[in-house]
């Protein structure tokens, strides 16, 4: 809440629902009108299909509707709202609603739509005294009815002391609040003297759980019981002890326990009439903060507090000399909440925090505090915190850590698991910096540094929050930075980056080799080498190349209004594209190489301003899928499972696991003996060799291509793709193996000097396929190029699992190239390939080389080829609007001539601007025909 002079107001900073997928946001929370939505505020929701809000809010920040891949409607019903322009990041089935009359025609990267909305609205009378009421808000009328409001809707999310009246002849209704003001209790931290250099209220932040035999029991019993938690019941399985933030501690024989705030002792040698208590939030001690004084595994001394974490997710432009950084939004930290479970072999922290270290051997089990080694999970090799700061010219890292995102989503007190908690926070990073932080490893001159990692979500680099100062040009650092130099990376787990940077953070790699995931290994995925995953970030690498191995791993992923820069670098992915932009994600490469089952991909929606531009860049299409078990016998081992366990799913964290057995895997799904042994013998068989409990399960017959990941589980129909002009990645949508594919998006792409390859043969040659609704334009300068353009065209298809009507478009521009190929739209200048079958999405045998979801024309495919190009038509092409410059060659293959008809009507090849149901056939013939 927010006050300024006589008048108060409130902002949304958090949605803890899980289950609602419709939301209607309050008008007034706390006594006081709603006027803000905070970043993040309904981050990483997949449940919610539908958001109103009302009339009262007046901004809406960057990211506060995140990630939200199945929400289609987010309604405005005040018409001058200002939305930051990532307010939908990576909500590519968004579509934005403002009442009749707006001046706007787009806001927070999406056009606005007014036709077939109006207002409902519910009278709210003494506010300042309601806990929660819903006021004037924005129904659309053309959505499925359990996706629109009535004034019924709107008084349920009333809270507090009031009566309900409506007017019977035109149904106007109003709530009257009843009772004292709202009034927000606010929170003074005191600590007590003796503890002021011990303890801070920023470490007042872990749960504390005193277990006996039968507390244990009913705990997991609740939590075995838990529609949100069942699933992950073997992340959380209590014993009688002590847990600090879920993990399980032994205390010292002489344990000392104070409360934080009075400085008494609650507990000790001499105290020991009280037993010690537990801490979470929901009881009068929150949090606790501890101590092992001598370390020696055991903790000695632990602080009670009876305050709340208490956090807004604050924005703020980057000052920087850096100018892709300059002017980047972020976030001041990150949520301490989640903070409050990572931990480090070293940590400095805070401006005068400043450690140097020469030469640094680093074993996240083994080095540093013997309680964080001893538990190994979300612990970093180093992490410096707010403006605190690292250097090591020699590190060899080890990392075991795993990131137990069950565990934190529960004693977080979350309604439900959160299975991206780690990767959003970052938290199990090796080299981690924080709000304003900075790690550096490694010297040009020196020993090459070593880094591995095998854990969930355990990435070599992440950094992320700009720190408290960021802007103001006092800060000591412009944000959180990792540089690292002349080391080599190994990381072998799930959700394994190379860099990651997070809310505006900063990684710089020079002489850098890289792996992710494992030769192989499919389902041990989503382990992109350079990424950008949440909200904005920059990545600066030169020299660096890498190789990545899992499903959903690219060689770089940037998303939003993160930037990736690249001098000299390679990028090779096996299972995944080389690149990735995603909802604006900008990428600026030179002499360069990007090798994957598609070059370049582009998702989240159409962001029409945003770049990406490529100097000397070699882009390779590359269908190699060797080495990893498809088809056949991923079908036999996955029917080996369901035949043993009654279903497909292999939940995420027994793949993620790096010790997972099959015979482990059968116990946490309950499987009987004579089952195991049925399953270990099928799968033996697939595999060839034998198999025992004791086998591992990544790289088994189990690790395969129908395993995809999806929403915290590994499961589909099947990822493989018999079909040639497929990708793998069928869990993308089916999508096409091009050198440049574009689903349900379009950006920008500046093409200088670079080169392209597909390695299908000519009939799956794909150099472009926008599907799905994008909208790309590709501009190719002094850059040859070759293959099919192909516009998807007008198709129901669904994207982030929502169906819709979509229509593609597609621009390319050609300036000083020669482009050899044809232009497609549909089945449109596609063709029958002999001795190709296969049945399409609709069920029926085709031979085409393309279409599989039978989209249909648009005629929305567009060229142009300015006066030093040559077009070479090898195949019938089809464009909606085609221009050719004086000077520009439009060719026939030898052998054969061009005729050219536009709605129907033969017309010469020749300089101009055609428009039309632009037809360009080539027949063959006895002469070679060049027209100009």
């Amino acid at each position: 809440m927010v006050t300024s002079g006589d008048t108060t107001t409130s902002t949304i900073t958090s949605y803890a629902g899980k289950s609602n997928h419709r939301i209607i946001v309050p008008s007034v929370l706390g006594g006081a009108k709603v006027t803000a939505i905070a970043s993040q505020a309904f981050g990483h929701h997949n449940e919610i299909a539908a958001v109103y809000v009302p009339d009262t809010v007046e901004k809406v920040e960057e990211w506060a509707f995140y990630d939200l891949n199945t929400a289609t409607i987010f309604s405005f019903a005040n018409s001058k709202v200002e939305i930051k322009d990532g307010a939908f990041m990576s909500s590519g089935n968004a579509v934005l609603y403002l009442p009749a009359g707006t001046t706007q025609k787009s806001a927070g990267g999406k056009d606005v739509v007014t036709n077939s909305t109006e207002v409902v609205s519910v009278a709210i009378e003494n506010e300042k005294k309601a806990a929660i009421a819903g006021g004037t808000y924005l129904n659309i009328g053309t959505v499925d009815k359990e996706n629109q409001i009535t004034i019924n809707d709107i008084i349920a999310i009333a809270s507090g002391t009031f009566t309900m009246r409506e007017n019977q002849e035109n149904g106007a209704a109003a709530i009257t609040f009843s009772g004292d003001d709202y009034t927000v209790a606010e929170q003074k931290i005191v600590i007590a003297d003796p503890f002021q250099n011990i303890v801070s209220s920023d470490s007042l932040n872990k749960t504390f759980r005193v277990l006996t035999k039968e507390d244990a029991s009913k705990l997991n019993q609740a939590i075995a019981s838990s529609s949100s938690y069942s699933g992950v019941k073997n992340l959380l399985n209590f014993t009688e002890g002590y847990y600090v933030n879920g993990n399980k501690v032994t205390l010292d024989k002489d344990v000392v326990a104070y409360d934080v705030s009075t400085g008494a002792e609650l507990y000790g040698p001499n105290n020991t009439a009280t037993a010690l208590q537990n801490a979470n939030p929901n009881l009068y001690y929150q949090y606790v903060e501890y101590k092992d004084t001598d370390n020696d595994g055991d903790i000695d001394v632990i602080y009670y507090s009876p305050y709340r974490i208490s956090y807004t997710y604050g924005t703020v432009t980057i000052a920087s000399n850096n100018g892709n950084l300059n002017g980047l939004s972020a976030r001041t930290s990150l949520n301490p909440a989640y903070l409050s479970f990572a931990n480090a072999i070293v940590k400095a922290k805070g401006s005068d925090d400043d450690q140097v270290y020469q030469k640094l051997e680093a074993n996240t089990a083994k080095s540093g505090d013997k309680v964080g080694a001893e538990v190994n999970q979300e612990r970093s090799a180093l992490w410096a915190d707010d403006y605190g700061t690292i250097k090591v010219d020699n590190l060899h890292a080890s990392s075991t850590s795993t990131g137990n995102w069950a565990k934190m989503s529960y004693e977080s007190g979350l309604n439900a698991y959160n299975m991206e908690v780690v990767m959003e926070w970052g938290m199990n990073a090796v080299l981690y910096a924080t709000n304003g932080g900075v790690v550096t490893v490694g010297n040009m001159n020196g020993e090459r540094s070593t880094i591995y990692a095998n854990g969930d979500g355990a990435n070599g680099v992440l950094a992320g929050g700009a720190g408290s100062n960021a802007g103001t040009g006092d800060a000591k650092s412009d944000t959180s930075k990792v540089y690292v130099y002349h080391t080599d990376f190994n990381l072998e787990g799930w959700n394994n980056h190379v860099a990651d940077v997070v809310y505006g953070g900063y990684a710089y790699l020079e002489d850098v080799k890289a792996t992710t995931g494992m030769p192989g290994s499919y389902a041990v995925g989503q382990g992109s080498a350079l990424a950008n995953d949440f909200g904005n970030g920059v990545v600066d690498a030169k020299n660096f190349h890498s190789t990545v191995y899992g499903n959903r791993s690219a060689g770089i992923y940037v998303i939003g209004g993160g930037v990736v820069t690249t001098k000299d670098s390679s990028f090779i992915s096996k299972m995944d594209a080389g690149l990735v932009a995603a909802s604006g994600g900008t990428l600026r490469m030179d002499d360069s190489l990007a090798t994957g089952q598609m070059a370049f991909r582009n998702r989240g929606g159409i962001t029409p301003n945003s770049t990406s531009v490529f100097n000397n860049v070699s882009f390779i299409a590359d269908k190699d899928i060797s080495g990893y078990v498809t088809g056949e016998n991923a079908y036999k081992a996955v029917e080996a499972w369901r035949t043993a366990s009654g279903g497909t799913a292999l939940s995420h964290y027994m793949m993620s696991d790096p010790t997972m057995t099959i015979g482990q895997l059968c116990k946490n799904y309950g499987i009987s003996k004579d089952k195991v042994k049925i399953l270990l013998t099928a799968l033996s068989k697939t595999a060839g060799k034998s198999y025992t409990e004791n086998t591992l399960l990544r790289n088994s017959v189990l690790d395969n291509t129908f395993y995809n990941y999806s929403a915290g589980q590994y499961s589909g129909d099947t990822d493989f793709s018999h079909i040639p002009y497929l990708t793998v990645g069928s869990s993308f949508g089916g999508l096409t193996s091009s050198v440049f594919e574009f689903e349900s998006a379009g950006v920008n792409l500046e093409l200088n000097n670079s080169t392209f390859k597909n390695t299908n043969n000519e009939n799956y040659n794909y150099l472009v396929a926008s599907e799905a609704g994008s909208a790309p334009v590709l501009k190719f300068n002094q850059s040859n190029a070759n293959g099919i353009i192909w516009n998807e065209g007008d198709i129901v298809r669904a994207v982030e699992g929502r169906s819709s009507d979509r229509s593609s478009s597609l621009t390319s521009h050609f300036t000083n190239s020669t482009f050899t190929g044809s232009f497609a739209d549909g089945y449109n200048g596609l063709w029958e390939v002999e001795g190709l079958s296969y049945t399409d999405i609709a069920g029926d045998t085709s031979s085409f080389n393309g279409n599989y979801y039978k989209a249909k024309a648009n005629w929305k495919n567009s060229a142009s080829f300015d006066k030093n190009s040559v077009w070479i038509v090898n195949h019938d092409s089809y464009l909606g609007n085609l221009t050719i410059e004086d000077g520009a060659m439009v060719k026939a293959p030898t052998g054969s001539s061009l005729i050219m008809t536009i709605d129907g009507q033969e017309t010469k090849i020749e300089p101009g601007t055609y428009k039309g149901q632009i037809i360009i056939k080539v027949i063959m013939d006895n002469t070679s025909k060049s027209l100009k």
